[in-house]
């Protein structure tokens, strides 16, 4: 249910109970005044001299896609689709071989929860060590992701540019021509 609004005396102004208040004027253009606020902000810290940092986006590149066109390299768009699909998956599953030594009464009992145990420390530490190798694997999945990426827009751009160039040849040798 969304918060009652109480009306002040101007019917352009109104407050929700937090305090923020909505102005509803169409005069007040506010994509404008964020940007002369930004601008502000920008030229300040210009003025102090603060670094100019630029912060990557959140998550992993997306796979691309096969491009429009029938013309490109399908093994390498295999391989990157199935990179993709497989980049954070790495196998760290308990997996204990049975042992004739657990069948013994009373030390098999004890063997038994030792090697599990064991097993249990190792996977524990290669789990560590698999998130790490997972986060890597993702950068470098995202890393051609978005290589492929320009591949394929600078692909375009060549078929453009060689599309143009075969215009404008055609127009040059009408002309001669004439």
């Amino acid at each position: 249910m969304p918060p009652e609004k109480s009306q002040t005396k101007d019917p352009m102004v109104e407050q929700v109970p937090d305090g923020i208040i909505e102005v509803h004027d169409p005069e007040i253009d506010t994509a404008q005044i964020m940007e002369q606020i930004r601008e502000r902000i920008r030229r300040r810290r210009k003025e102090l001299g603060y670094p100019r940092d630029k912060f990557p986006t959140f998550g992993a590149a997306a796979y691309p896609g096969e491009p429009e066109s029938g013309d490109f390299d399908t093994d390498l768009y295999y391989h990157l689709r199935r990179a993709n699909d497989l980049y954070y998956q790495i196998g760290v599953e308990s997996s204990l071989a049975p042992s004739p030594v657990t069948n013994l009464p009373v030390v098999g009992r004890l063997w038994g929860l030792i090697r599990r145990e064991a097993h249990n420390l190792v996977l524990f530490y290669l789990g560590k060590s698999a998130q790490q190798q997972v986060a890597v694997n993702r950068h470098l999945v995202s890393t051609l992701n978005r290589m492929v990426a320009q591949l394929q827009q600078q692909q375009a751009d060549l078929r453009a540019l060689r599309d143009e160039i075969k215009r404008l040849r055609e127009t040059a040798e009408d002309g001669d021509g004439r």
